[in-house]
């Protein structure tokens, strides 16, 4: 049965205020140099208070993993094959649809001035993707494709129509929490969620082809960093 209308608007609020709320914690820490690797790391504490949160509500409503797609596939040889299609579909729509866009609203390309400690320095490569695939990978696609497009649904009266909604809405809160990354980074992770969104339910709400892709997503671009390519 799941969250109430009305349940669905209170959970997504709850998880909207933590996420200002360690955000702002996390800027107090970096403000007194309490904040460990403040350029490459920001944000993570909020994410990952965030991701408790998601935990605590999916048991507070008797739901399970499961309900937000981490259930076991038919047929597990199909995950690669869906990560890889995921993949295409999302570098073609970065490098289509985006940069249209991005000319369209004259927007400045995206700043990932933050991670050039990873820049010909492999330690710091292998620290950085590890916890970019780890919380980007897992954590993110289990907050905005699990639950974020769970409870949208709910909002928008569920059914079909409903999930489709919350698919490409689901993209902008997910490009709202990339803002470090400027304005255009912003639309390419907007554009980014919502193409992950629509594959989600393309893949019959199954995410651990999500989380493959994304993961590879975020492998792909530490490692062009490090190489000094800007995507």
């Amino acid at each position: 049965m799941g969250p109430t209308k009305s349940q669905a608007a209170a959970d997504v609020l709850i998880f909207i205020v933590t996420a200002l709320v360690f955000y702002g914690i996390e800027e107090f820490l970096r403000s007194v140099n309490l904040f460990p690797f403040p350029a490459a790391l920001d944000g993570a504490l909020s994410l990952i208070a965030s991701f408790l949160v998601v935990i605590i509500l999916m048991k507070w409503r008797d739901q399970g993993w499961r309900d937000f797609g981490l259930r076991k596939p038919n047929r597990w040889w199909t995950i690669p094959g869906w990560a890889a299609a995921i993949l295409i579909v999302n570098i073609i729509a970065q490098n289509t649809l985006v940069p249209a866009m991005a000319l369209w609203l004259q927007l400045t390309p995206p700043d990932f001035s933050r991670y050039d400690i990873v820049y010909q320095n492999l330690p710091m490569l292998l620290l950085v993707m590890s916890g970019a695939m780890i919380t980007g990978g897992f954590m993110e696609e289990y907050i905005y494709r699990g639950f974020m497009i769970d409870r949208l649904s709910r909002l928008f009266g569920g059914g079909r129509r409903g999930l489709v909604l919350a698919a490409i809405l689901n993209g902008l809160p997910f490009g709202i929490i990339h803002f470090e990354w400027g304005i255009g980074g912003i639309l390419l992770t907007t554009v980014m969620g919502s193409v992950l969104g629509l594959m989600y339910l393309a893949a019959k709400r199954n995410l651990w082809p999500l989380i493959v892709a994304h993961a590879s997503l975020d492998a792909l671009l530490m490692i062009m960093l490090y190489y000094g390519v800007t995507p």
